[in-house]
């Protein structure tokens, strides 16, 4: 049996148009807008209908009167009373939208006194993905600065009750960044030297250290070799000045630096260059702070002092190591600083790079006053001839230019008679 199966002409009614409707023409077009806005001028009369008091002839005047009549673009203020007592309240409603002033687009400027709070400048750069290790510097600059008191603990506990530190520690980690912290050497380790006073005044120091091991075991390809040591040092740069200097400027003891240097010695792994570069640097500008300029501080602690010696001498620093014994906080020895220079003394002064020349500067005139002390005539009148030939730079600036934040110091030496 063979069945029939329903012709397709049967099933065009079922089926939905698929083609978009024709354009309308301009007519069409006008009596649409039309009846638009009769619509909604109808519904608009409705939701705000005619005053009770308004006068009875208003409100039986011919339809005409009805008509669709919007003096938007006339300003009411230079309308008189009685004509606006007479417009329709449709009028008088949408002239109060539009003279509303969010429909002003006037914009709004804040005086140039004016300072947005830095929080929430920080949090919208970050949201919009525009913070960046130098911005979230000058975020914490900004913070502090508007920290106020001028004792140290004050100032301390406003930096910690900030929440700064913090929170740039948690967009780092957030953004990935904390993974890879040699990109902070393309900011000159900007963000170290305002991030770390933060982190210690907030209880962060375990993280700050968490850093150094991480910097300190790097690979040494070459090609982030210079980013690893410029990072790790600048690191290691700002735990020594948070160590040696209070939140209010002043130079304290040395004693927290020597015990930072002897943590970072047992951390920092020995056989992996950037690590040792890095802590050699760091432990010659802590040596010219403990002899160059040791009169600015106050004495350090004799065990402190012999712990930071120990861990340097590795480094095989013969200059360093005369001039710190010179230096001893109890047992100062002058011997170690003679025999130097008397095993230099045949050595031309354009031999000599400028920083050596300047520390044999400074070597010479303590141990002089040292043997002054002691009464050893001899050998101040070899030392002054010793300085007569290579003391170019005694009245010169004697500052390490690479540790010249680190010992922040533009006194000049002025010691011999």
């Amino acid at each position: 049996m063979v069945v029939r199966t329903t012709s397709l002409n049967s099933l065009k009614n079922f089926l939905p148009k698929i083609h978009q409707p024709l354009p309308l023409s301009r007519r069409e077009s006008q009596q649409l807008l039309e009846s638009i806005t009769t619509s909604f001028r109808k519904n608009l009369d409705e939701e705000h209908p005619w005053e009770h008091h308004e006068e009875p002839a208003s409100q039986n005047a011919a339809p005409q009167a009805r008509k669709p009549h919007l003096a938007t673009t006339v300003p009411s203020s230079s309308l008189p009373s009685d004509i606006l007592t007479r417009q329709r309240p449709t009028d008088r409603h949408l002239r109060a939208i539009l003279s509303n002033p969010l429909f002003a687009h006037q914009e709004t400027k804040e005086p140039p006194t004016a300072s947005r709070n830095p929080f929430d400048v920080f949090d919208s750069a970050v949201s919009k993905g525009l913070m960046t290790p130098r911005r979230a510097a000058g975020f914490l600059a900004k913070v502090r600065s508007q920290i106020p008191g001028e004792s140290d603990d004050v100032i301390r506990q406003g930096m910690a009750n900030s929440g700064a530190g913090l929170r740039v520690v948690q967009w780092l980690r957030a953004s990935g960044l904390e993974n890879d912290l040699h990109f902070l050497a393309d900011s000159d380790a900007i963000l170290f030297a305002n991030l770390i006073p933060f982190m210690y005044a907030e209880g962060l120091e375990e993280v700050v250290w968490s850093w150094v091991a991480r910097l300190g075991t790097h690979d040494e390809r070459d090609e982030v070799k210079r980013k690893h040591f410029t990072a790790l040092f600048g690191l290691l740069h700002a735990i020594m000045k948070q160590k040696n200097t209070s939140y209010t400027g002043l130079k304290t003891s040395l004693d927290g630096s020597y015990e930072a240097v002897v943590r970072a010695s047992e951390i920092l792994p020995k056989q992996n260059r950037v690590a040792l570069g890095s802590f050699r640097k760091v432990w010659v500008g802590l040596s010219w702070a403990s002899t160059v300029f040791a009169s600015e501080r106050p004495k350090p602690s004799a065990p402190l002092f012999d712990a930071f010696v120990d861990v340097g001498r590795p480094l095989k620093m013969r200059l360093d190591m005369a001039h710190l014994e010179l230096h001893h906080p109890l047992t100062p020895d002058y011997s170690a600083a003679v025999q130097f220079m008397h095993h230099t003394g045949d050595v031309k002064s354009d031999d000599l790079d400028p920083n050596t020349r300047r520390r044999l500067v400074c070597l010479a005139l303590d141990t002089a006053d040292r043997l002054k002390e002691v009464g050893n005539v001899e050998e101040v009148s070899w030392i002054e001839r010793f300085l007569a030939r290579i003391g170019n730079d005694l009245n010169s600036g004697i500052f390490n230019a690479l540790e010249r934040d680190l010992i922040a110091s533009e006194l000049p030496i002025y010691r011999m008679e």
